[in-house]
């Protein structure tokens, strides 16, 4: 068993260390899951430290979902097999960690198992993505004994810490699934766990609040996309005039760093504006996706004992590898309110029950007979131009073709009228004697249209009778 190398010899009395202040360092990528490994630890300040004196620890802390955290003096950091391995971090804080334990690697199927009940604010996989990126972004070099808070262990140290912080806000419960920070109530903070005093606190912060705008980042999504078709808003498609449309403005600036895809829909990116085309209407709602591109993540191994319970077992530990694909999508759906159009029909023999005409427009076409208030309606139209025809009885005078614009959510209305159709009759009277002027003729009966006539016409002087529109 190996033994840890801690500041004075008092240290060395020390046979179990908490993951209070930790920080954790394994050579981890020469491991593969199922291998074991041999914990070892190193404890700051250490002799020659110019801030040997100051408060590198913290009081006991109650924290978040039944996580703790014991009192201790030190800044501690972990690896296994070698006092210069690759950091590993703690994720059980307040488990026993003895010097010498043997830890077996587990790959990311570990977070298949991980237990809901001691984070109530985000699930396993967010634990494991969160984990991920701020191990992309903090602190995954190697450990050593001769870091000092005068020499340039003192970024190592800050970082690393700093790196320690967020992974344990992420596994207590004190980030939600934007990576914004969720205050405890009635319980300890993580950050706690750091003294104002501490001789690297001002270090500390500002790699903490670095670490954390960069993972916000790098999951932040346009400002129109949810991380979940469940939440995702929908949005209408307006028509142009040649294709429906919809234009989106991302507050968050970052909409250069996504593609965009949806069956049947364009997409074009200028600026912070995003353009949704569709050169058809379609039938039902359609989910947008917004994937990042090119987003990597650490890969992660844990080294556990098998058991994740707060205070039992022993303590796991987190380490990286390589970096892995992390998809960051969002979601959107776009669709096209359905309208209605509607027809009122007048003539002018009264006449407006069961008159066909034909309804046709992009991808459409019916034919509809008037009800008896000389109506009809059609509903459920993808918004856009339609051409109506009557089909006319040769009574009337025909019709031209009319266009209705259907705008989604409304009823748009056209009327037609149908005129009988009428003509002209002249009457030339002729007689023996000459006397054709001043002569009276009746025109009566039923027309075709069937309208009764019943007009009088008188002869001018050249013998002529004239009925007009008849």
């Amino acid at each position: 068993m190996k033994k840890g190398i801690f500041k004075r010899g008092t240290s060395l009395f020390l046979s179990v260390i908490m993951c209070l202040s930790a920080l954790v360092g394994f050579g981890t990528t020469a491991y593969a899951a199922g291998e074991t490994a041999e914990a070892v630890m190193i404890s700051f300040p250490r002799d020659g430290d110019a801030n040997y004196d100051g408060e590198w620890g913290h009081g006991s802390l109650e924290l978040m979902n039944g996580w703790s955290n014991g009192e201790t003096r030190y800044t501690t950091v972990y690896a296994v097999d070698s006092y210069s391995g690759n950091i590993c971090y703690c994720i059980e804080p307040g488990t026993a960690l003895n010097n010498g334990n043997i830890l077996t690697g587990k790959d990311e199927t570990f977070w298949d198992n991980y237990p809901d009940d001691y984070n109530k604010t985000i699930g396993a996989d967010f634990v494991k993505l969160f984990i991920g990126r701020i191990l992309q972004y903090g602190y995954t070099g190697t450990i050593s004994t001769d870091w000092r808070s005068q020499n340039e262990g003192a970024d190592k140290i800050a970082q690393s810490r700093a790196t320690q912080l967020l992974i344990w806000e992420t596994v207590v419960g004190e980030r939600d699934e934007n990576f914004n920070h969720v205050a405890p109530s009635g319980c300890n903070a993580v950050l706690e766990m750091v003294s104002t005093a501490h001789p690297l606190y001002g270090k500390i912060m500002n790699y903490y609040n670095s670490i954390v705008a960069s993972v916000q980042t790098h999951s932040k999504l346009p400002s129109f996309v949810a991380q979940s078709t469940a939440k995702a808003q929908t949005v209408e498609l307006a028509r142009n005039g040649t294709e429906y449309t919809a234009t989106l403005t991302d507050s968050n600036n970052v909409l250069g760093n996504y593609n965009f895809s949806g069956s049947g829909l364009s997409f074009s990116v200028n600026g912070n504006t995003l353009t949704v085309s569709a050169k058809t209407a379609p039938a039902n709602a359609v989910t947008i996706t917004a994937e990042k591109r090119e987003s990597l993540r650490k890969g992660l191994i844990v080294w556990s004992d098998g058991v994740y319970v707060p205070g039992v077992g022993i303590q796991d530990l987190v380490s990286y590898t390589q970096s892995v694909n992390d998809p960051v999508k969002g979601y959107l759906n776009v669709k096209i309110s359905y309208g209605s159009a509607k027809l009122q029909k007048v003539s002018e023999d009264g006449k407006v029950e069961g008159i066909s005409f034909t309804v046709t427009g992009e991808g459409y076409s019916t034919t509809v007979k008037t009800n008896a208030n000389g109506e009809w309606q059609l509903d459920n139209l993808s918004p856009g131009i339609y051409t109506v025809t009557e089909l006319v009885e040769d009574k009337y005078e025909p019709q031209e073709i009319r266009r209705v614009t259907v705008v989604g959510g409304q009823v748009s209305t056209v009327t037609f009228n149908n005129i009988l159709k009428r003509g002209d009759l002249s009457v030339t009277k002729t007689s023996e004697d000459g006397l054709n002027e001043g002569v009276t003729f009746h025109l009566y009966g039923i027309s075709l249209s069937g309208l009764v006539v019943d007009e009088y016409a008188v002869t001018d002087s050249s013998g002529k009778a004239y009925f007009s529109d008849v």
